[in-house]
């Protein structure tokens, strides 16, 4: 698998006339290795050629991860030696190359500087490269998913009991955090978002030392990984009893939200699904209190390709997975905000998602 996309790397940086392209530590090095290697201070380098040979550059304590994908084209140092001399080794092996392909989106200055020195003529985005392969979901990829999707919402399904008058912010997504950890979760793709009351109206209201209050809104926005693949959920509750125009817009945003899970299908532009739930919203008085995209691609990144954004024109393909999240977000009263993850089908859609939209009053 992991031999196959760099074969198709290589046909893409042949059809650029690239001769190599330097991949760092993070989502794309495990796309196109299965290497779980993190960004620190001590530098780590792949570089992909077009001929599709594979070499690493990495501290000594990464070794015994690169060694047997590497073989011959491993270069290590000692935190005592430092790189250079493993680089220059490295820039010998590789030999001469005009032009070099680098992640804009994912380098590091550290990282350029080492770049530098392989003496290329000019340096290339391979950004959107990456990401047109990575945007079309295999079996594997999506089996992936669709376990992270569970770990999520087992995980809300167990937390719901905790959520109640007095209880902090901070507690419920510590509770949150805990049951994803317990059904498999490797960690979270960004800080947890539980934001109640006045906080709601926060598009990304981590959670804080509020305490939860009867009549308020609870914004939940969380997720998961699983084997380096991401679920992404929102799902918004009720304490006791809510003011009508809180009732009101929960309402709304669930209708939009279903309308467009229902619109996706191939052939169809990221712009039409989100322009599918916006107007729905905006015809019902609250357009202005929209204030972000419809949603994002999901993969072994927790926001990539493809975005669901107002002009993107992108046409949707099956395989491509993405969130569903519109959202009202009305100042010193509360938002709301409903996610789904949907995997576009040939025909339509298959949403991973089982949890009732229905509005939960605790």
């Amino acid at each position: 698998m992991f031999e196959a996309r760099r074969e198709r790397l290589a046909q893409l940086l042949q059809q650029g006339g690239t001769d190599a392209c330097v991949i760092v530590p993070g989502p794309n090095l495990y796309y196109f290795t299965g290497l779980s290697l993190k960004q620190s201070e001590r530098l780590s380098l792949a570089i992909i050629t077009r001929e599709n040979q594979l070499l690493f550059l990495v501290p000594q304590v990464e070794v015994s991860k690169v060694e047997k994908l590497a073989h011959d084209h491993l270069f290590w140092y000692t935190d005592e030696q430092g790189p250079l001399k493993a680089l220059t080794e490295l820039i010998k092996a590789l030999g001469k190359v005009d032009s070099i392909g680098v992640e804009h989106g994912h380098m590091r200055v550290m990282e350029l500087k080492a770049v530098e020195q392989l003496g290329a003529a000019g340096y290339i985005a391979i950004d959107n490269a990456v990401d047109q392969l990575r945007v079309i979901k295999d079996q594997q990829e999506i089996d992936a998913i669709q376990r992270a999707v569970r770990i999520v919402e087992e995980s809300f399904e167990a937390t719901l009991p905790s959520i109640r008058e007095g209880v902090a912010e901070l507690e419920i997504a510590a509770e949150l955090e805990y049951e994803m950890r317990k059904r498999g979760s490797e960690g979270t793709p960004f800080g947890t978002i539980v934001a109640s009351g006045y906080r709601g109206a926060l598009p990304h209201g981590r959670a804080s030392d509020k305490l939860i209050k009867s009549g308020e809104l609870i914004v939940l926005d969380f997720g998961a990984y699983y084997q380096g693949y991401v679920a992404d959920i929102t799902r918004t509750v009720a304490i006791g009893e809510l003011a009508s125009e809180l009732a009101k817009i929960y309402e709304i945003v669930r209708q939009a939200q279903q309308a467009a899970v229902d619109a996706v299908r191939p052939g169809v532009t990221a712009h039409e699904i989100d322009e599918t739930a916006r107007s729905i919203i905006r015809d019902r008085g609250y357009g202005d209190y929209f204030t972000h995209r419809l949603g994002h691609g999901i993969g072994l990144s927790g926001h990539e390709e493809p975005y669901m954004r107002q002009q993107n024109r992108l046409l949707l393909e099956p395989g491509m997975a993405f969130t569903i999240e519109p959202g009202i977000y009305l100042p010193d009263k509360g938002g709301v905000r409903i996610e789904d993850n949907v995997i576009v089908t040939e025909d339509g859609c298959l949403n991973l998602m089982t949890l009732t939209k229905e509005l939960i009053s605790l």
